[in-house]
């Protein structure tokens, strides 16, 4: 009986990645995926020999362990993935993963040519297993310094025919010991957030709700040099989960939002020097100073999504690395 992967939980698509064959018993397509002129993605089949998609497979079988021995953990844009987890996602939220995972379900894929245009913009590789129940696996390799087709990265030498020739860049193509994405049972498993969230379009995203909330927490607020601020906040990954977490307090708890006033803001840096943030000009017109220094950089966003606590029984203010509302009696 064939199951839609819709219908299936992140638990329940583990039990199918563990339910799956050797993957070297499987049939595979190897491919590699490029953005088309159309704004959509096009996916090319490599030709493999028989030891290379042992290879390939062995590859997966990596992975596949990998993601069977973590703890999961959904995703969520100001999360973090501890060492030891897994953090998993449904494929259709994740609308450039599900149309590059049609274009590999139907099989009709063009064969490379490392001589066309397109191979200059490859943007991963993909792996995919199929069974004889029609269960599939996906693993993906998003593209980097090895996963290139026209670019010499150093002069190399290969031995052919008894002499050594020149080895074009096409004629290598360079693995890691795992895939990055694991795409089963309608669920996308991932240990690099940053790296899934670039190849996928959720750092667009994360951009597009990072600015918006940043103009909404600021609104009332001076900052000298809140254009650089800006710019950190809307660009630099962990920044961005910083304004994830802002957004999520803003939307969860009035009170929050209430209480990122110029004046209490002022107040409590005043009253806690340690926490490194500089004020200048005097009276009402008194603002925040943005420094871009590495030591410095995160205070004011930290100080806005509220990382500061005292504790009741020593009265001694700490930095939250992660923060749990007690439910009120």
């Amino acid at each position: 009986m064939t199951v839609d992967p819709r219908s299936l939980t992140a638990e329940e698509a583990i039990g199918m990645l563990h339910k799956m064959p050797a993957l070297a018993t499987l049939g595979i397509t190897f491919a590699v995926v490029a953005p088309d002129p159309v704004g959509g993605h096009r996916a090319y089949s490599l030709n493999l020999s028989r030891t290379a998609a042992d290879g390939v497979a062995e590859l997966g079988e990596n992975t596949r362990v990998r993601v069977q021995r973590s703890t999961l953990m959904t995703y969520g844009p100001a999360v973090l993935i501890p060492p030891s987890h897994c953090m998993h996602v449904p494929e259709q939220t994740a609308a450039t993963l599900a149309a590059i995972q049609a274009v590999l379900n139907t099989g009709d894929i063009d064969d490379f040519d490392a001589k066309a245009g397109y191979a200059k913009d490859v943007t991963m590789a993909a792996a995919r297993f199929s069974a004889a129940d029609g269960i599939a696996i996906t693993f993906y390799r998003v593209a980097d310094t090895l996963l290139q087709f026209t670019k010499n990265k150093v002069f190399s030498l290969v031995r052919r025919g008894g002499q050594y020739d020149r080895l074009q860049p096409a004629d290598v193509l360079l693995m890691r010991s795992e895939f990055d994405v694991v795409v089963v049972g309608g669920h996308a498993f991932f240990f690099l957030k940053p790296t899934f969230e670039r190849a996928f379009g959720f750092l667009d995203e994360l951009r597009k709700t990072s600015a918006a909330t940043f103009d909404r927490v600021t609104s009332g607020l001076r900052i000298t040099g809140i254009d650089e601020l800006r710019a950190a906040c809307t660009t630099q990954p962990q920044m961005m989960a910083k304004m994830a977490s802002i957004s999520r307090s803003m939307n969860e708890d009035p009170d929050y939002a209430r209480a990122m006033t110029m004046s209490k803001l002022l107040e409590y840096i005043e009253s806690n020097p340690a926490l490194n943030i500089r004020i200048e000009g005097t009276g009402k017109n008194r603002s925040l100073v943005f420094d871009p220094a590495p030591a410095t950089r995160f205070q004011i966003v930290k100080l806005l999504d509220d990382d500061y606590l005292r504790s009741v029984l020593t009265q001694r203010d700490y930095e939250a690395g992660s923060k749990v509302r007690a439910t009120r009696p």
